[in-house]
């Protein structure tokens, strides 16, 4: 089981993206701004997404942390 553990986590490290910076939420309000332009512009409702709301600012590999410390920590 260490051994599927150990690979898992190697995975995480290799494929999971970025945690999330000032440049990355800048660049993610200039696209949403867009959005929020252009479905003006055609008078359609804007689509939000992301995340729920107890998630947003969390990167995915802390997400899976605190997944982790939680079934620790029922165990």
């Amino acid at each position: 089981m260490r051994v599927l553990d150990k690979r898992l986590r190697r995975l995480e490290v290799r494929l999971l993206p970025p945690a999330e910076t000032d440049e990355s939420r800048r660049m993610h309000e200039v696209v949403m701004d867009i959005r929020r332009r252009r479905a003006a512009r055609l008078g359609l409702p804007v689509q939000e997404y992301g995340p729920e709301p107890g998630w947003r600012g969390m990167s995915l590999a802390d997400a899976i942390l605190a997944a982790r410390r939680r079934k620790e920590a029922r165990v």
